[in-house]
């Protein structure tokens, strides 16, 4: 467990009451080459502040923290097969889910 909850670790851009939420490629830096990503299922509720997934890096798990409340609506599975498009793409191509807002 380390500072997940900086708010320097997540982008979200709100489109009507969803929002699209991805890592900043601030936290892509600090992190180096992520391995792994879990993320949170179709249909989970999230809530501010509480455990929502979790990342591997070359040297180290993560855990990550949901940046807002409300329920996820679609998941970029993507991600999990191919985590270089966090890298060539964070903000369009590299989105991780998007949740509507409570």
């Amino acid at each position: 467990m380390d500072e997940m909850m900086t708010e320097d670790l997540y982008w979200i851009r709100q489109e009507g009451n969803e929002a699209v939420i991805g890592l900043t490629e601030h936290a892509l830096e600090k992190w180096g080459m992520i391995l792994y990503i879990e993320l949170p299922e179709k249909g989970a509720q999230l809530t501010k502040g509480a455990f929502m997934s979790s990342l591997e890096t070359a040297v180290d798990e993560h855990d990550l923290f949901s940046p807002v409340t409300g329920e996820v609506i679609a998941v970029n599975i993507l991600i999990e097969r191919a985590t270089g498009m966090l890298y060539e793409s964070p903000y369009e191509k590299g989105w991780l889910f998007r949740v509507a807002l409570a």
